[in-house]
């Protein structure tokens, strides 16, 4: 798990490029153990979608030291992630990394079930077996506006990995926000990659990568309730998680 308390470990934000990924990789300390899965939850079945430049260069960082890469997405109502992954030409990835890499609708795997340390709307979460067994996560976001949630980017990606289709009228009535923090707190990434108005941040922690999200955008992060909420679970007020975090830009 990555540590996460008080935005200890940096966070980058570089011009957008795929060439310079390992490099900033190395310099915010990740460093995956060696076999095992790596799950890349990248934003298929929502409305903005990562460059499939940058999935391919993940899936290449990530088989350098896992032995095999699982693309997973969960259904919306809006999207079925088949159609998504090869609409988005991330099928293609299976081609060319073959056995080691695959497309999977986790809407469709075993579910487990996780209990939430201090619920906001939720005691418990299903979530996709794959999700629990990962030796890693990468979390692929592009960050964009959104009309419940003010800000989409790390830890609104992270919904999707709840395995109901009919997540917004399951969720909405409890606070999308509230159900956000939730899961924040029982499913941490080992990295989080956004892609941002030009620019690609990187980091351990998804919070400080969506605060850093907003200044790029012009949005205000003391506005978004789930960023609020997930520093507060930490014990810390949003200005004063911002005024710790440490931003390396490049």
């Amino acid at each position: 798990m990555p540590d996460v308390e008080g935005g200890l470990k940096p966070t980058i934000i570089c011009d957008f490029g795929v060439h310079c990924l390992r490099e900033v990789l190395d310099r915010v300390g990740f460093r995956p153990s060696m076999g095992g899965v790596g799950l890349l939850k990248s934003n298929v079945c929502g409305l903005y979608h990562p460059d499939l430049l940058l999935i391919h260069r993940v899936v290449e960082v990530l088989l350098s030291s896992v032995d095999r890469v699982v693309i997973g997405e969960t259904r919306s109502m809006i999207h079925d992630p088949a159609t998504q992954f090869d609409r988005l030409g991330l099928k293609c990835l299976e081609d060319c990394f073959k056995d080691r890499v695959k497309a999977v609708d986790l809407s469709e795997d075993e579910l487990v079930r996780v209990s939430v340390p201090r619920p906001h709307a939720v005691q418990w979460i299903d979530l996709p077996k794959t999700v629990i067994e990962a030796e890693v996560l990468v979390n692929v976001a592009k960050a964009g506006t959104h009309i419940t949630t003010g800000l989409t980017c790390a830890l609104k990606n992270l919904f999707g990995l709840l395995p109901q289709k009919e997540k917004y009228r399951v969720f909405h009535p409890l606070g999308v926000d509230k159900v956000i923090a939730d899961i924040a707190q029982v499913v941490q990434p080992s990295i989080n990659i956004a892609q941002v108005e030009g620019k690609m941040i990187v980091g351990a922690d998804p919070l400080a990568v969506d605060v850093l999200a907003c200044e790029l955008m012009a949005l205000n992060p003391f506005r978004i309730d789930h960023l609020r909420l997930t520093a507060r679970l930490r014990g810390l007020e949003l200005t004063q998680f911002k005024q710790d975090m440490e931003v390396i830009e490049i």
